[in-house]
């Protein structure tokens, strides 16, 4: 298995984004070579914050078909905040990653190429808001309308 002894980062990242936190890029990446398999010498990453994610859309059902179960995964942050990983490999994963920017809020999106020491990450691009809109389902789930519905109370 090949070690990833360093991340090096091509592009203008947001300043908002996982990249700026020291060590998580690197951590999460050699987690997944760990649990799934070596990365390709090519592959596409985005990382999407899971709340984020949830405020969207409560599953990813529209885009389930875009990742690959042995390398998508929950990472945390240092300070416990959890995030989406998801390494996309294979001649289409340029494409599946574009299909998943629509669908991720507040993600940012990577090429990535892998050498003897290291990764380097290309940035590809970020999203904030979605190019779609939520499901009607994730309405009726507001506070407020469980408040109404009598689902939550005494709080």
């Amino acid at each position: 298995m090949h070690t990833i002894g360093r991340i090096r980062l091509e592009g203008s990242p947001p300043p908002w984004g996982i990249t700026s936190i020291d060590g998580f890029v690197q951590s999460a990446l050699s987690r997944a070579q760990r649990e799934g398999s070596d990365l390709p010498d090519e592959f596409h990453v985005t990382f999407c914050p899971w709340g984020e994610r949830n405020t969207a859309f409560n599953n990813l059902s529209e885009i389930a078909d875009v990742f690959e179960p042995r390398y998508r995964l929950v990472h945390f942050t240092s300070c416990g905040r959890p995030y989406l990983i998801a390494i996309l490999t294979g001649a289409n994963a340029a494409q599946r990653q574009r299909r998943a920017m629509q669908y991720l809020p507040w993600s940012e999106h990577y090429h990535g190429r892998r050498d003897d020491d290291g990764v380097t990450l290309d940035f590809i691009g970020e999203a904030q808001d979605v190019d779609v809109e939520p499901p009607e389902a994730l309405e009726e789930r507001s506070l407020r309308r469980l408040f109404q519905t009598g689902e939550i109370q005494d709080l």
